[in-house]
Formats: C-alpha cells, structure tokens, sequence
C-alpha cells in the first residue's frame, strides 16, 4: 500500500509528503521483530508504549511509522521516512485491518468461548484443509482487539476460507471484535467463570460471548455447545436456529463411538468418520465435535476423507504429553478457571499409569469477588481424586490448601509454593521416574516454567 493511501484510510496527516508514493508491505507492532518494508505502527498500550521504540524500528528497517498525534519526537518527524500521524493509532489500525478485510472475499469463522477456543480453531483449521483448499487460520493466540488486526494483515488475499480465535474479558469487546470480522459462523464452545473480575457473572460471560452475532453476516450461522446450559439460554435468546454438539444432550452432531486405542489415543466417530485424538482430556473430543459441526455445516462433506489420517493437534501447554527422563508431564496450563480445573483433574483421574500421580495446580486469576470462593471448592474436589501428593503455587492457592483440608487430604500429600520458580526447586527432587504429573494453572502463574526446568536440566537430580 502507499503511504497516500495509508493517510487517507485512518484519516492521518502525511507529514512527509514528498514520499507519498512509498510503499509499505506488511505491518508490525513489535519493533524487535519487524522486518524490511513492514509498516510500524506505534500503540499506547497498558504496559508499553510504541512511540519509544519508533527510532529501534526505523534502524531495522520499517518501511515508515504510523503514530498518534504529538508522541513523536522531532527527530523522527524530521527523518527521510514515510510518517502518517492519526488521533488514534490503535482505531487507525483497526480501520486498517478492516480495509484490508474488505479486499478478500472469504468466508470467516469466529472461534470463542471460555475454553478451549486455541485448540478448537486448530481443529477446525485442519478438518477445513482435508476437504478444500486456501484455508487461513490466524497464528499463535491473535485473538484480541491487538492481536485480531495483525491477524488479518497476516491472511493471504487468495483465502476461501479463515479461521479466527477471538478472545475477551472486558464488557464490549466482543461486539468491537464481531464488527471488525463479520463473521459468516461463530463458534461458542462453552462459557464459564473467566474474566468475572469485569463481567460479574457466566451469564454475563454468555451474553458477551453473543454479543458477537449482532455484528455478524445476515444469516450467520451459531454453532453451540448443547451441553452447556447457560450458554444455551443465552443463545435461544439470539436465534432459535442453532446448530449445536454435544456429548451428554440430544445435538445436531454428538459421537458414533468413542474408544481408546493401543496408543494412548482416543478415537472418536462422529457419522461413521473416525478421527483419532492424541491430547489429554475429555473435553478435546467436544474440541473435535465444535469443528466437526462447523465444517459441516459450511456444506463439506468428509465421505472422501481418510479422517484418521487428520492431525489433530494443538498449541502448546493446552493438554501435550511430555516426557522428560521417565516423568510424563501432562502440560495444560496455558490457562485455567474453575470449569477447566475440574474437567482437567477428571481427565487425569481416569488416565492410567503412573507410579506416583501428581496434581500440580497454580492460581485461577480474574475470578473477582468470587476467586476465594472457588480456589477454596477446588480444594474440596481435589478430596475426591485419587493422587500421590499435590502442589498448589500462587498467592491464591491458600484458599485451594484450606479447601483441600477441610475435605480430608492430609497435610502430608499436600505443598503449598508461593512461586513457580520455588516449586520448580523443591521439584526436582522430589519428582521421579515413572511418574505421572499434571500441570495445570492460569498464564500469569507460569507453570510451564517446572517443566522447563526438568527439561533444561535433564529430568531429576
């Protein structure tokens, strides 16, 4: 794109009018990362602003800098460089992003919920690339109102078909999402006690969730976890033409069978197609049934398809096996709140094997007025599993130690660490071969810094 008509798109000023016929092929927002030709665009973020590292980024290269009005200094301003100056350059990259999208004629699908949006839009990607062809999903977890833009610059202008996460946790930001993806089919994969520190309630939760509809395409289809019975209230209350899936519900699509294999695996079929599950968890195959009925209902058929044959895979800490000198670490810790919580320790309660079971939990964050609440009935459930020792780590996880105690686990089977790093110290002496561990806690708690640990240094000392 030119910078002429960058200016003209987010309605900016072009201070260097001379290099109106400059170009700019792709964007970032990381001057660390950006490479030659990109397009700097520098935001006011919580915890960083852009603006001081324009100079970092012009030195690597960028092809010229989109900034807000008055943070430049007059160095940069004075600079041989293509600069567009806008009020906002946050709303300046959304109206970018939305350019951008206007020039591709693909059908999208929007991804959210609670759980398991990350591993679902994989899903989702994968069946897609197994029965059509110019299939995009957006990278890595591009799922907010930052990372959504970059994710649409990132799609090929050949693209059919696109994939998008979308992710919340404040009021408003869904209908702000929707509106700059206008999805064709939205998936809600379930809701739950996340973000209550800004929502209040699941139902709260729910109606932001689908909120997302109201900007979506006329006709848009709704794809909902038929399970989950709050967010099916919710969603009766938007359309009564649901498309849904489930496991223990009368739903559009539910599976043929499910059943373990010789591998570890879960093989599931759904309509006589099989599909084999290698992440941990139960909840994966409702995952696989969310993809399932979106790919279906988008008018695909996978009677041609050797569904078996469909890597069904995941991102990182969202349910991989590790194994690390004899200790297999059941990493699930990318996020966590209480309805992932429990359906993890039920998953892990019926895996097999370990000669010692292990439950490493970290703190559930953004929980609000309720987190003491339910740190402390996680303690209590964790009474009715079975395990050799647990570990708890965070400032919250008190509430998990007395919970756990007033149900009955002996103070012997249970550690309490304020910090991830100390519980990586003490663990690598007590963990040995032949056990089974399950990691599981929210983000800011950094639980895959353990299993770094043993990795790094071999597995135990």
């Amino acid at each position: 794109m030119r910078f002429d008509q960058l200016a003209e798109i987010t309605d900016g000023k072009l201070l260097t009018a001379e290099r109106a016929d400059s170009t700019f092929a792709g964007v970032s927002l990381d001057s660390r990362t950006i490479q030659s030709e990109q397009l700097f665009i520098a935001i006011r973020g919580r915890n960083n602003d852009g603006h001081q590292f324009v100079d970092r980024a012009m030195d690597s290269g960028a092809a010229g800098i989109l900034a807000q009005a008055g943070c430049l200094t007059d160095t940069v301003r004075t600079k041989d460089i293509p600069v567009v100056e806008v009020s906002d350059s946050h709303a300046a990259m959304l109206q970018l992003a939305a350019s951008y999208l206007s020039t591709i004629d693909a059908r999208r699908i929007g991804i959210t919920g609670s759980n398991g949006k990350t591993t679902t839009k994989e899903f989702t990607y994968r069946s897609l690339q197994a029965v059509t062809d110019n299939v995009y999903c957006s990278p890595g977890n591009y799922n907010n109102l930052y990372g959504i833009p970059l994710a649409l610059f990132a799609m090929p202008t050949e693209t059919d078909i696109a994939v998008l996460e979308m992710g919340i946790s404040v009021p408003g930001e869904m209908t702000r999402l929707s509106s700059l993806v206008k999805p064709h089919l939205m998936i809600i994969t379930n809701v739950g006690a996340t973000h209550l520190e800004f929502l209040g309630s699941v139902q709260n939760v729910a109606r932001e969730k689908l909120s997302a509809m109201s900007q979506a395409q006329p006709n848009a289809s709704l794809v909902v976890n038929a399970d989950d019975p709050i967010l099916m209230a919710e969603a009766n209350r938007v359309t009564s033409s649901l498309v849904t899936f489930g496991l223990k519900t009368d739903a559009t699509f539910s599976p043929d069978r499910i059943e373990p294999d010789d591998n570890g695996m879960t093989v599931v079929t759904i309509e006589g197609h099989r599909f084999r599950l290698p992440l941990f968890g139960d909840y994966q195959i409702m995952n696989l049934l969310a993809a399932y009925a979106a790919v279906r209902k988008l008018g695909y058929s996978f009677d041609a398809v050797n569904t078996e044959e469909i890597e069904l895979l995941s991102g990182k800490m969202r349910g991989e096996r590790v194994e690390v000198n004899g200790i297999t670490f059941v990493s699930d810790c990318y996020n966590a709140n209480p309805e992932s919580i429990k359906a993890g320790l039920e998953s892990f309660d019926k895996m097999p094997g370990g000669k010692r079971r292990v439950i490493i939990l970290g703190d559930m964050l953004e929980l609000g007025e309720a987190s003491r609440r339910h740190h402390t009935e996680v303690g209590q459930k964790l009474a009715n599993y079975k395990f050799d020792l647990i570990a708890v780590v965070g400032p919250l996880s008190t509430d998990i130690v007395e919970g756990a105690g007033t149900a009955g686990v002996t103070k012997e089977r249970l550690l309490h660490f304020d910090n991830a790093e100390a519980c990586a110290a003490e663990m690598i002496n007590i963990l040995q071969p032949g056990d089974l561990v399950y990691l599981k806690g929210s983000r800011g708690i950094e639980l895959e810094t353990i299993l770094s640990r043993f990795i790094n240094q071999g597995g135990t000392a």
